[in-house]
């Protein structure tokens, strides 16, 4: 908090953040923050975005990331999970700030586009129909709790089924990665140490374990190798 407070001054308008950061190592907000981080810019009256392009529709448990923790920010971004693969990126803001963006103010060619705005308004319908929100957190809570037992992990942490993976210094995410790869599971190598794994929404219990089984055999077999 306090580097954020150091870096506002009287220009500033606005801070915006990631509830979970993603490409940082999947690294969750702690309330303690993102709340204090509320009060603070509603006592300096600039406003809190959230990026929530890839925690947003019910990726980490709840349709939006920031009601996992009791806030309500002034505008939240979002894409990717709301177009369920078609191009669309959107904004929700409140009715005052929505009174800034009159007809001709924010221009852009794909817009409101009729396609990609009917497949969202499908995508959500599916998402809330199936209570895929319940089953990231069931899921995701699931998936870390395997992960852990995994050899060589020194911290699992995440938000319903946004999840990261870091292992000891023996351990090199890359070829962790390749060699998941080749057993036929997709996973992310953050850095050096860190394997982030983002599954569908529509994962079963089935699945994790099939999951945690291949990274575990390709830790076996990492093992091996150093041993032989």
């Amino acid at each position: 908090m306090e580097s954020f407070k150091n870096a506002v001054d009287d220009d500033t308008i606005a801070i915006m953040v990631e509830p979970v950061q993603g490409e940082g190592g999947v690294h969750p907000a702690t309330k303690e923050f993102l709340q204090g981080l509320r009060e603070f810019t509603k006592e300096k009256g600039i406003l809190l975005l959230l990026d929530e392009v890839q925690t947003g529709w019910m990726r980490t448990g709840k349709p939006m990331s920031y009601m996992n923790y009791g806030i309500q920010p002034d505008i939240v971004s979002m894409a990717k999970a709301l177009g369920g693969g078609m191009p669309i990126g959107a904004i929700v803001t409140t009715e005052e700030i929505a009174k800034a963006f009159t007809p001709g103010s924010h221009g852009t060619t794909f817009g409101g586009h009729p396609v990609s705005c009917a497949a969202a308004l499908a995508e959500i319908e599916e998402l809330q129909d199936r209570k895929l929100d319940e089953n990231a957190a069931e899921m995701g809570a699931y998936l870390m709790e395997q992960l852990a037992t995994l050899p060589h992990v020194k911290d699992v942490r995440g938000q319903g089924l946004l999840v990261g993976v870091e292992f000891d210094d023996f351990i090199d995410a890359v070829d962790l990665k390749h060699r998941c790869v080749d057993k036929h599971l997709l996973t992310t190598a953050i850095g050096k140490s860190v394997i982030r794994l983002v599954p569908p929404l529509i994962i079963s219990k089935e699945d994790v374990d099939k999951a945690v089984a291949i990274m575990r055999e390709a830790l076996e077999d990492i093992d091996r190798e150093q041993d032989a």
